[in-house]
């Protein structure tokens, strides 16, 4: 015989830092709307609530403390359930996966010193797709767990509402999206939200099911009359359980069952979880290449920090931390910001910040190649008469991997023309030198500006 059925209610907000408004208007919206859940969270004792994404924390640390007290309050007390463990719920399908990474990083050790808490269930309940490796980037970072909503059932279609989402290198994750529903609830959708998940739970074998409760997209959460109008339901369904849950708790049970029925209880899900919304994935491409060059520009730069500061034993550059960049990088994979579905103004806020992140991470390598320069001899010939000075470089390889290959290099020969220095048809005689002082072969090329074009002493070659 069925165990009875049991609905495990996630109270929950979602809200867009970016969407159809800029980042600050929804800043506001997450203090009010959090003030709103706390107070319904003393008026119903037993009510809990579900929040992810640090920087939303983060925001209330800084800018109402009090708030951001009575929220630890409820987070020890088991109440307020912190979820997901990254920064923002990025986009799941453009970010590198140093990006995905640190997005864990980042959140998960936030929660720790902040909350004394830690996430072990990821949230993406508005993303428009998910990578197929995402599960061996979310095992590394201790999650068990993986919620979400998109794509629909429609749309990808999976035998239960929970499964387990494989990775290419094994790694399973025990994964829950809904049959019924989204990850919220209109104001009058309590019951009928009720209702319906009572009748898919029907056409499948799980005890434990997950029904997504509040208002989202800009904040809200459930509401009174929501509250009120699934008390009187489960008073009239007493043949089924109904609780106020989370995510974990969720999880957890599926858990259960699964050592119940054993391990081919669940489907087990391989490869991308897509598509959807897939047109956005080609949109706004002014931000999209801004964002990558930043992103791949901060890995590098920062590897040639980390190096280059450990080969030369030096400390940390204060004025050249590269977590303020990440921070800018991790808040720009925002689903509603990447795949550039976003309002123009907000688009145009949004690349300024990813631009000043550039500017960043280009600090932090000038700042390592400054260091390197001066710990390496780049001494050369001292030039005889009023000739050209040798110009020396220090070429950096960013790889982990032997580089082999061609390499430009443009610089001023000198600081001003040396007219006597120049063949009789008007050329600079140049020449390439090795590290060991042997002639390189290269090929001259045009400058990048030829606005001077009659001063010669400025070369490139390759």
């Amino acid at each position: 015989m069925k165990k009875k059925t049991i609905l495990h209610l996630i109270p929950n907000a979602h809200l867009d830092p970016v969407w159809l408004w800029n980042f600050q208007a929804v800043l506001i919206e997450v203090i009010r709307t959090c003030l709103t859940i706390l107070d319904l969270m003393d008026e119903f004792h037993g009510l809990k609530f579900c929040r992810g994404e640090a920087a939303i924390y983060r925001h209330i640390e800084k800018h109402d403390p009090a708030t951001f007290a009575r929220i630890a309050d409820f987070v020890r007390a088991g109440r307020w359930e912190v979820i997901g463990g990254t920064e923002v719920q990025s986009d799941t399908n453009l970010p590198a996966t140093e990006t995905f990474a640190r997005h864990f990083l980042h959140g998960l050790s936030y929660f720790a010193e902040s909350l004394g808490s830690r996430p072990r269930v990821a949230w993406a309940a508005d993303s428009f797709g998910h990578a197929a490796g995402l599960p061996e980037v979310m095992a590394a970072a201790g999650m068990t767990g993986f919620a979400f909503t998109r794509p629909f059932p429609g749309d990808f279609p999976i035998a239960k509402p929970a499964f387990w989402w494989e990775g290419p290198g094994g790694s399973r994750i025990l994964s829950y999206r809904p049959e019924t529903g989204w990850y919220g609830t209109e104001r009058d959708e309590g019951c009928r939200r009720l209702d319906a998940v009572l009748e898919s739970a029907a056409r499948h074998d799980l005890q434990n099911v997950g029904v997504f409760i509040g208002l989202g997209d800009h904040g809200g959460g459930p509401t009174r009359r929501q509250l009120l109008d699934i008390r009187a339901w489960a008073e009239g369904h007493p043949e089924v359980t109904v609780v106020y849950s989370g995510l974990h708790k969720l999880l957890d049970a599926l858990r259960r069952e699964v050592l119940r029925n054993g391990p081919d209880f669940l489907p087990v899900v391989k490869g991308e979880l897509n598509f959807c919304l897939r047109g956005c994935y080609s949109s706004v491409a002014k931000f999209k290449l801004l964002y990558r060059k930043t992103e791949n520009a901060l890995l590098a730069a920062e590897r040639a920090d980390a190096v280059v500061r450990a080969g030369l034993g030096l400390n940390p550059g204060d004025d050249v931390n590269p977590r303020v960049p990440w921070n800018a990088v991790l808040f720009n994979t925002f689903h509603d910001i990447l795949p550039g579905t976003s309002i123009e103004r907000a688009v145009d806020e949004q690349i300024a910040w990813i631009g000043g992140a550039l500017h960043q991470t280009k600090l932090i390598e000038t700042a390592a190649m400054e260091a390197l320069s001066a710990a390496v001899d780049t001494t050369v010939p001292t030039p005889s008469g009023d000739r050209p000075e040798a110009v020396p470089f220090v070429l950096w390889n960013p790889h982990p991997w032997l580089y082999r290959g061609h390499v430009e290099l443009e610089a001023n020969m000198d600081y001003r023309p040396i007219p006597q220095a120049l063949t009789p048809n008007g050329v600079l005689p140049t020449e390439v030198r090795g590290p060991n002082g042997r002639l390189v072969p290269f090929q001259r090329l045009a400058t990048e500006c030829n606005l001077a074009w009659g001063n010669v002493w400025r070369q490139r070659v390759t």
